[in-house]
């Protein structure tokens, strides 16, 4: 359980081209934060 966390978090945390180099991670918390505050 704890090597699938390491390779989730390292997935999670490595910047995208596709996201215009953020991370999936910094998408997923950006759009919660736009969603709750319209």
């Amino acid at each position: 359980a704890e090597e699938l966390q390491a390779v989730e978090d390292k997935l999670n945390n490595r910047p995208r081209k596709r996201l215009g180099y953020l991370t999936p991670a910094e998408v997923f918390f950006n759009y919660d934060h736009v969603a709750l505050q319209s």
